[in-house]
């Protein structure tokens, strides 16, 4: 083969070898947001409902605060006015006797509650705890309300502006639960779209919760006394110093509430008064516990 023909047979190859280059085409045409499903319950401005409720909690460092920022938030993204954000290792501790933060409630409407009207309410019944459970959310038109029931909603919540209540759980697996009891004032009752994030709500807190209740009783698991979250509360207050008064004020529960609380604390603790209660409070804490 001569020098012409070895050089235009390099060449051929060269050219046959040669990879090709590839281009990606962008196309930069404006595109109009994607549509939502069809039926779907949810408009634009309730999934930044959402987005700003989960922000709000997402970095909350325990469940103290947890609670106060979720309730903060709700109060802030729906407008609510009135309501409680509570915890306990299940949903009946939660609601009937849990720790956490209400805002909202004047003192005597607690009272009222607690002396007259607590065991008529419908949201404590275990077929409303069922429901709730297995729903999510419950509003009073989901309830079958006994006469008993209906007398509580007619002679204490309406007179007192709430023509509705909503409740929420949040299921934290085997470490607990976390409830939230909306007090609605608008006379139409809960709105199907604040029905709605709610429900996509609760999804979305539940391994927020979990995190903070998996915590929360990890630190009391050395705790020799067996108080409840809320009793908790009442006694760290009253080891600061507060009287009943200010911490039913505090915890916005009845001051019949903190006495039955305080009652149950000293007999769990063996303690005989408040001072004494005081000085082994705080020695356990010294030591770790409670």
């Amino acid at each position: 083969m001569g020098v012409m023909a070895a050089e235009h047979t390099r060449s051929a190859v060269s050219r046959v070898a040669a990879p090709r280059k590839s281009y990606m085409v962008i196309d930069r045409s404006p595109r109009r947001a994607r549509p939502l499903p069809a039926g779907e319950a949810l408009a634009l401005e309730d999934y930044r409902r959402l987005v700003g409720i989960l922000e709000a909690v997402d970095r909350a460092p325990d469940l103290a605060v947890f609670c106060e920022r979720l309730l903060h938030a709700l109060q802030s993204w729906f407008g609510y006015t009135t309501l409680a954000v509570l915890h306990g290792a299940t949903l009946a501790e939660a609601m009937r006797d849990g720790g956490g933060i209400k805002s909202g409630y004047s003192p005597d409407f607690l009272d009222e509650y607690t002396a007259r009207w607590a065991a008529d309410d419908p949201f404590l019944t275990a077929d409303a705890m069922r429901l709730l459970t297995e729903r999510g959310v419950l509003t009073l038109a989901d309830l079958t309300l006994a006469d008993a029931h209906r007398r509580y909603v007619e002679h204490f919540l309406r007179p007192n502006g709430i023509p509705d209540k909503m409740s929420m759980v949040v299921d934290g697996g085997p470490w607990g639960a976390l409830y939230v009891g909306v007090a609605v004032r608008d006379p139409s009752g809960a709105a199907p779209r604040d029905l709605a994030v709610m429900r996509s709500l609760r999804r979305h807190l539940a391994p927020i919760a979990a995190e903070h209740l998996l915590r929360a009783r990890d630190s009391a698991t050395d705790r020799p006394w067996r108080l409840t979250p809320r009793e908790r509360e009442v006694a760290a207050l009253v080891v600061d110093g507060l009287t009943n008064q200010q911490v039913a004020q505090r915890l916005f529960i009845s001051t019949e509430t903190v006495k039955k609380h305080l009652t149950r604390i000293l007999a769990e603790t063996g303690c005989t008064s408040r001072t004494q209660l005081a000085v082994r409070w705080r020695d356990e804490r010294t030591g770790g516990v409670p």
